[in-house]
């Protein structure tokens, strides 16, 4: 089934924020061992500007479409559609160009087919697809493409499901998410502002 796009509306500023699944044994008042026992994923508390009337019409229609969590949803990040370096020069060529995932070497990914000179930084977010699948990534240690081919160590780590050959994007980086049940609200008044809250799945 074909993912849905978020409703043509205006959102609040909605920051992706990464769950780690992390527990700590304790000896006393001592913390002695930390354990990830899942992997990591990203959610977003989504809330929208005070909706007019037919600005309400598309978020119920969002809201039925999502099925309660049943359909995923692409979603692209609007506070950091593009890497910093490139902050006021949006359309700059080395952006157009996605790259492909060579390799995985823990949190580590070499992606060639890039043009020589893309900067990439701590913080900024790319995505990757493989087929139908698409995840997001925020860069921790970043650099300067050269030889066309660029290294960079993100969080979180890089699930199953993504492999070598995935499709790099740079501009506009997607994840696949769906609704969480339950979480949807839009107040019954004038220009009401509704909420909801999306979560990563792998498809």
């Amino acid at each position: 089934m074909t993912a849905i796009a978020l409703p043509a509306v205006g959102f609040q500023h909605a920051y992706p924020q990464l769950v780690e699944s992390v527990s700590v044994s304790r000896s006393g008042m001592r913390a002695m061992a930390f354990v990830e026992y899942a992997d990591s994923y990203w959610t977003i508390q989504m809330r929208t500007k005070p909706l007019k009337a037919s600005e309400r019409l598309l978020v119920e229609a969002f809201k039925d479409a999502s099925r309660g969590g049943l359909q995923t949803v692409l979603y692209a990040p609007k506070h950091m559609c593009i890497p910093r370096a490139y902050w006021g020069n949006a359309g700059a060529a080395a952006l157009a160009n996605p790259g492909a995932l060579v390799s995985i070497t823990g949190n580590s990914l070499l992606i060639n087919s890039v043009d020589n000179g893309l900067t990439l930084g701590a913080g900024d977010l790319i995505s990757a697809t493989t087929g139908d699948y698409n995840a997001l990534f925020r860069i921790q240690t970043g650099g300067v493409a050269a030889g066309n081919a660029i290294t960079v160590t993100i969080e979180p780590a890089v699930p199953a499901y993504v492999s070598a050959g995935a499709v790099i994007t740079f501009k506009n980086p997607v994840a696949n998410m769906r609704v969480m049940p339950g979480s949807f609200s839009i107040p019954d008044e004038p220009k009401p502002v509704a909420t909801f809250t999306l979560v990563e799945i792998p498809k």
